[in-house]
C-alpha cells in the first residue's frame, strides 16, 4: 500500500510518518449553511492572504505554556495545514478539515514533505459534524469570527456536538480596534470583535480559561493584525 492514500468512502487524506498514532439526517439541512463563498477560488488565484506559511504564535504559546496537552484534536478550516502539522509534530492526534480541495491537496503535500501523520478531511464542517464524534481539543484560526456573522447559531450547535465535558476550544478572532487593510474581498474575512462580545457569545457553551491580546498574520502587510486569543473549556 502507498504511504499516502485517499479513502474515497470517507474522503480523507493521510500523511504518513514514522510514528504511529498511539444528527439525524433530517436535521442536516438545517445545520449546513448555504455556500456563500467559493473558498477554492482564493487558491486558484494563488496563495490566499491568510496562508502565510507561519505557525500562529498564539497556538505555539498554548503548547509551550502547556495550556493544552497532546490529545484528540480537530482544526476547523485547516487551509494548507501549517498549524495542524505543527500540533501533529508535538504529539497531538490531529484531524484537520477544510472545504477547499486545493487547500486539502496542499495540506496533504505538506504532511508528506514533513513526514507527519495526521488525518486531513475534505468536507464541509456542517456536513462532517453529525458523524464526527467528539474531540478533546477543537480550534480554529479565524473561522469563528467569520462564520458568526451569518451562522452563529449553527456554529455553536456544531461546537456542542464536537465537544464533551472537559473539552477545550481555542479560537483566534480579529480585534475590533485594529485597522484592517486589503481589498474588499479580503476584508470580509477580518471582522473585528470586542473581548466582551466574544465572551458573551462563546460563554453560552464554555467557561473562559484565558483570553489575551493575540495576533493574526496576513500576506497583505508585515505587521500582524491585532486579535483576541481565546481559550475556553466545556464545563463538566
Amino acid at each position: 500500500m502507498s504511504d499516502n492514500y485517499r479513502d474515497n468512502s470517507t474522503d480523507f487524506v493521510l500523511g504518513i510518518g514514522d510514528d504511529d498514532l498511539n444528527l439525524d439526517s433530517d436535521k442536516l439541512s438545517i445545520l449546513r449553511p448555504r455556500k456563500e463563498f467559493d473558498w477554492d477560488d482564493f487558491y486558484r488565484q494563488g496563495t490566499p492572504p491568510w496562508d502565510t506559511g507561519l505557525i500562529e504564535p498564539d497556538l505555539i504559546r498554548l503548547v509551550e505554556e502547556k495550556l493544552v496537552s497532546p490529545c484528540s484534536t480537530l482544526e476547523i478550516g485547516c487551509g494548507s495545514g501549517v498549524d495542524a502539522i505543527y500540533l501533529a509534530k508535538k504529539g497531538f492526534e490531529v484531524t484537520a478539515i477544510d472545504s477547499s480541495p486545493m487547500a486539502i491537496d496542499r495540506a496533504h503535500s505538506r504532511a508528506k514533505n514533513d513526514n507527519v501523520l495526521l488525518r486531513i478531511v475534505y468536507d464541509d464542517i456542517f456536513k462532517f459534524t453529525p458523524s464526527a464524534g467528539t474531540y478533546d481539543f477543537v480550534y480554529d484560526i479565524g473561522f469563528y469570527h467569520f462564520i458568526r456573522k451569518t451562522h452563529l447559531t449553527q456554529f455553536m450547535d456544531i461546537l456542542w456536538k464536537l465537544t464533551k465535558p472537559g473539552s477545550m476550544y481555542f479560537t483566534l478572532a480579529g480585534d475590533e480596534t485594529d485597522e484592517f487593510e486589503g481589498p474588499p474581498e479580503y476584508l470580509q474575512f477580518l471582522p473585528g470583535l470586542s473581548k466582551d462580545k466574544i465572551f458573551n457569545e462563546l460563554g453560552c457553551l464554555f467557561e473562559e480559561i484565558k483570553i489575551w491580546p493575540g495576533t493574526l498574520y496576513s500576506r497583505f502587510r508585515k505587521a500582524p493584525h491585532k486579535a483576541w486569543a481565546c481559550l475556553f473549556r466545556r464545563p463538566f
